[in-house]
């Protein structure tokens, strides 16, 4: 096996390993909550027990519902987008011969349309349903993978155009329905916490990105187009919408309590330092993850050429092994928060963005293409702990009145950063350490300032 499959391997033998233990802890919860049904019928009379039994075994039955209506619907949207992920950019740079700066100015695209729909999506989706707005999800991205099939330029802008509307849409109203379908059924009784949901999101993610990477690799080199993973994530899109138009349940802005609406109007008047301080996280962090999208393979690629190596990079493997790293920090994030309590999430959030910071730092400094690969993934695995920890606090400061108005509205000032970047790119190794750099020091000032602002 060559440098790519042995760290694919270890990855997976090391994930797999957690994930037996995480099935272990889960079934010790199965038994407690067993015990505590028990409890309630031997420790109570007549009626009361009765009563204490039923609440015990309707919230039981109703969060495993929820679940296995909720995680197969984002399992197959996720394995949509990651799909999608490792070929996009060779996709329009090696297949359709598009000069950097066209290439710069579609990803560009995206994230303006991210930013401009930001400003509404959320709203839309409070006033009209959360369920209609991830329906329409699923068909404005199956018309943005439709659009790689063409080389006219004017559909590929109007692609992603559509994957930046998608994007947006991805990222708030699944959540947003989640997290308030979550307080609707009082689903806080039970032993499935809000915040080992998140773990759990991020952790099927990863394995469906591996999965998809691996999959994505066969399909191109079978077919012999990078075309053919984006008619594959059409073919996941399908069944997400299917299982939302028949198995959710609507629920809108006016869910919350007025007391929730007051405070999220004053998160929109930005008064409030946390979901400020949640903002500049957003912003900083995730604009250095796309950034980081768009200059991954470019960047192995050169320190690829710096060793002599004209042989083609396996990305689909390297995307597998990355996903496989962002698993393994989603799970460290399980075990360290909710099984081990080692520190508070406002620790674990700070912790990772200064390691975040770090990782793309030295980048710059080591160009061996190996290392490159595994600051790469530590970078990965810091996004793996990043996302359920960012969920969970949203969950807590933002109220379920204008969850998903707010959570779009997060979205705009990285939509911009990225923007703003996307549009300055040259071609060269210089341009892309500049990137590096500003992202490593932008990172070291989120991580302080969430280490002021943000409350436990």
């Amino acid at each position: 096996m060559d440098f790519y499959q042995i760290n694919l391997v270890a990855f997976v033998l090391l994930n797999g390993s957690m994930v037996y233990r995480q099935y272990k802890q889960d079934k010790r919860a199965e038994l407690s909550e067993k015990i505590q049904e028990f409890d309630a019928e031997h420790d109570s009379t007549g009626e009361d027990r009765a009563t204490a039994k039923v609440d015990i075994v309707t919230a039981a039955s109703s969060a495993k519902q929820f679940t296995n209506i909720f995680f197969p619907v984002y399992v197959l949207v996720w394995g949509a987008d990651w799909l999608q992920g490792p070929f996009i950019y060779t996709l329009y740079k090696d297949e359709k011969k598009l000069p950097e700066e066209i290439v710069a100015r579609l990803f560009t695209t995206g994230f303006l349309a991210g930013a401009v729909s930001a400003l509404f999506v959320g709203s839309l989706a409070d006033r009209f349903g959360r369920k209609n707005a991830c329906l329409a999800y699923c068909a404005i991205t199956s018309l943005s993978c439709l659009s790689v099939l063409s080389n006219n330029i004017s559909i590929l802008f109007a692609g992603r155009a559509l994957g930046g509307l998608g994007t947006t849409l991805m990222y708030t109203v699944f959540e947003a329905w989640m997290v308030t379908e979550y307080n609707r059924r009082g689903l806080e009784r039970t032993s499935l916490k809000l915040s080992s949901i998140f773990g759990k999101m991020i952790t099927l993610s990863s394995v469906v990105a591996v999965l998809a990477g691996l999959v994505g690799q066969v399909l191109v080199s079978w077919i012999g187009t990078n075309c053919a993973p984006f008619v594959a994530s059409i073919c996941c899109l399908g069944p997400a919408a299917l299982i939302v138009l028949r198995k959710w349940s609507e629920n809108y802005g006016d869910s919350g309590s007025p007391k929730e609406k007051k405070d999220s109007l004053k998160l929109l008047l930005g008064v409030d330092k946390q979901i400020l301080t949640l903002g500049l996280t957003s912003c900083c962090f995730e604009g250095s993850m796309y950034l980081f999208i768009f200059f991954w393979s470019p960047a192995l690629k050169s320190s690829h050429l710096l060793a002599q190596k004209h042989s083609a990079l396996p990305f689909g493997l390297i995307f597998a092994s990355f996903m496989g790293a962002m698993m393994l920090g989603s799970m460290l994030f399980t075990k360290i928060l909710t099984d081990r309590k080692w520190m508070t999430c406002r620790e674990l959030l700070q912790t990772v963005v200064a390691l975040a910071s770090g990782s793309l730092l030295f980048t710059i400094f080591f160009r061996s293409e190996y290392v490159t690969f595994w600051l790469f993934c530590v970078f990965e695995a810091c996004v793996g702990v990043y996302f359920p920890a960012m969920g969970y606090q949203k969950g807590k400061v933002v109220g379920d009145g204008e969850r998903a108005h707010i959570y779009g509205l997060l979205r705009i000032p990285f939509n911009i950063f990225v923007v703003v970047a996307l549009s300055l790119t040259r071609e060269g190794d210089a341009y892309r350490e500049i990137i590096f750099m500003t992202c490593s020091g932008l990172l070291l000032i989120v991580s302080a300032v969430v280490g002021v602002f943000l409350h436990d």
